[in-house]
């Protein structure tokens, strides 16, 4: 939920420009929240269109995280031959998809929510 709010003085030209960017379909609101997350790297909205594509994408990542598990599972089992290296190279595959799907999860939240406001997808 929002709660914060900044007030921030513009010259006229930046007013002017930061109308620009609003167009019709955003409020200076939104624009400077997109601008603001863009350049902090955080997730951006997306649309429903980037949403459909985005979920996918989750479910296939989630397959991949499985399969890597059950490969770290085989070794430290003794299913397979141990070997340290491959051992932490899956560790660190499982750990990035992890982390690649909870950033593909914000998105998708932040979307839905931004949606649900009535405000537009990056």
């Amino acid at each position: 939920m929002r709660s914060e709010v900044v007030r921030v003085r513009l010259m006229p030209e930046e007013r002017q420009a930061l109308a620009a960017l609003c167009g019709e379909k955003r409020t200076a609101s939104e624009v400077i929240r997109l601008l603001f997350r863009e350049q902090a790297g955080l997730p951006l909205p997306v649309g429903p269109v980037e949403a459909d594509v985005l979920r996918g994408t989750n479910e296939e990542l989630r397959r991949i995280g499985i399969n890597l598990n059950q490969a770290v599972r085989a070794m430290n089992e003794g299913r397979v031959g141990y070997e340290p290296h491959l051992d932490a190279a899956l560790r660190h595959l499982v750990e990035g998809v992890f982390r690649l799907r909870a950033d593909v999860d914000l998105m998708l939240r932040i979307s839905r929510q931004a949606r649900r406001r009535g405000g537009h997808g990056a």
